[in-house]
């Protein structure tokens, strides 16, 4: 199993209610249970309850609760407390992403149905052992809480009971279980990337899908306390009355996931139409819903408003691949070479050429990034014998480096469309995605868009925090720095209300009374 070293951080001699306390006991190592009372003390509050944020303000910590809120003067931090002076920095709730992923690999697209089974079973298995640390890194930029938006669920329930018992840092993980998928949109997505025979099983029974022949039947196993949500997962063909789920399967499964406890997510399809067909069933969470080819219709984005749907930001995966096309020697900064084994260094230096060719034709249609590069792990594969991966057209080529320009311009204009009419959101940022690299803090990035895209700061952080909370119907628990609710709070060097890049700059983490970092 995997572990991490223990992070301890200093901040100097503290003086609180006549106590002097020589630096702190930085961060617990494993088992993480609470182990003593923790006093955040001087911080700026960021509540998250919709009230203004507030001065020299301290939080006290016994167990997983917070027990008590206020300014310094009229708080005491009791007696054998760890002390944390966050003075000149931002307190506030733990970051709840809506949409992340601790199983995926930002070096290949997922699931690459064209590959032999053996060779996908491999790829997979070292990913699924790589999502210890993936928890980790995203516990360390502030996330205390993720919903896992894809399957398999037998592989991610494994890291998160370990979480759960304390054994592993990592945030709270919601499980939907897997996409909630029509026999129809699996058979035309297989046959579409060309799945070779062997591995459609695999692909079926063992990836990220829950393919649903019998609505009754093959729900029955995601009723259970280990999963919060059901993900409906609806292709991307306009509906033509047979190629998806019917209405009366999707009423069905709606309902009875309603009746389980359980919140009702959706993946629309990416259209005009998908997106209008929803609008006719009770779902309470929206993905994925600023797509770059078109404009969403006013009405539809306003009857998503009107039915008070949480809509997933997911601004940054929609238009991750514009900026790597307009400049594609970002990858030569030693982030990723300090980040990256070699092997996966070497192939994103191939993707980088490919990016670098595609850019001195930037009006053509472009290499496809995955597939020119093939680096020595990746099969043969020729255009246009229907075993191409999925951003390959017939002809071999992708969009030209205008086109993802043009297209990155499209998906902001969504998202400003659903700001000014005044959708609830949540923060969603689909890391781990082709290319959507975990180590450019995409929460941090995703937060900087919101801002761009109009919403005020405080807009910003209530939807990575309170609305995250309301999307996994657990409000009374997290979301917001309340006497009573899970002791999930970090602190930020810096002010967000002022420039929202300090979210960067995570410095404290707790999660349930345990100081992580």
């Amino acid at each position: 199993m995997w572990h991490t070293a223990r992070w301890v951080l200093t901040l100097g001699t503290v003086a609180i209610v006549g106590t002097t306390l020589a630096g702190t006991q930085g961060a617990q190592p494993a088992p993480y249970r609470p182990d003593r009372p923790i006093a955040i003390v001087g911080a700026l509050l960021i509540d998250a309850t919709g009230g203004p944020p507030k001065q020299d303000h301290t939080i006290v910590i016994t167990g997983e609760r917070i027990v008590d809120v206020g300014p310094m003067e009229q708080v005491k931090v009791p007696a054998g407390a760890e002390i944390i002076d966050a003075t000149g920095m931002t307190v506030m709730p733990g970051l709840i992403n809506s949409n992340q992923h601790i199983q995926l690999n930002p070096m290949y697209p997922a699931p690459t149905a064209n590959l032999p089974l053996a060779d996908v079973k491999a790829r997979w298995e070292h990913n699924w052992a790589q999502q210890p640390r993936r928890a980790w890194v995203y516990l360390m930029q502030g996330i205390t809480s993720l919903r896992q938006t894809s399957g398999p669920a037998k592989q991610i329930l494994l890291v998160k009971q370990a979480i759960d018992r304390g054994e592993l840092p990592g945030p709270r993980v919601f499980l939907g279980g897997a996409l909630f998928m029509s026999d129809e949109h699996f058979d035309g997505y297989v046959k579409e990337r060309g799945t070779p025979s062997d591995a459609v099983s695999w692909m079926r029974n063992e990836f990220a899908y829950n393919v649903i022949a019998d609505v009754k039947r093959d729900t029955d196993a995601y009723v259970g306390p280990e999963f919060n949500y059901w993900k409906l997962y609806m292709a991307n063909d306009r509906w033509d009355g047979r190629n998806d789920f019917s209405d009366e399967e999707l009423r069905f499964m709606i309902d009875k996931a309603h009746k389980s406890g359980k919140i009702v997510d959706v993946h629309a399809g990416g259209h005009n139409d998908g997106l209008r067909r929803m609008l006719a069933f009770d779902v309470d969470t929206l993905e994925h819903p600023f797509y770059g080819h078109e404009l969403i219709d006013m009405e539809i984005i306003q009857g998503f408003v009107k039915k008070g749907v949480i809509v997933d930001t997911l601004l940054t995966v929609m238009i991750v691949g514009a900026p790597r096309a307009a400049d594609p020697h970002r990858f030569d900064e030693t982030l990723y070479t300090m980040s990256m084994d070699p092997r996966e260094h070497r192939i994103l230096m191939q993707y980088r050429d490919t990016m670098l060719q595609n850019l001195r034709t930037p009006n053509e249609r472009g290499l496809p990034i995955y597939d020119v590069a093939r680096p020595p792990d990746f099969p043969e594969v020729k255009p246009g014998t229907g075993n191409a991966p999925e951003n390959m057209t017939t002809t071999g080529r992708g969009p030209s480096v205008a086109q993802q320009q043009q297209q990155l311009h499209t998906s902001k204009e969504n998202m400003r469309r659903f700001i000014k009419a005044g959708a609830k959101f949540a923060m969603g940022t689909d890391t781990g995605s082709f290319l959507n690299f975990q180590q450019e803090d995409p929460n941090a990035n995703e937060m900087m868009y919101m801002v761009e895209m109009g919403m005020t700061p405080m807009q910003a952080i209530e939807a990575s925090t309170r609305n995250g909370a309301e999307a996994l119907g657990l409000l009374k628990d997290l979301g917001t720095i309340e006497k009573g609710k899970l002791a999930d709070v970090i602190v930020v060097a810096g002010n967000p209300l002022q420039n929202m890049a300090a979210m960067k700059r995570v410095a404290i983490v707790v999660k349930g009374g345990v100081r992580y970092k």
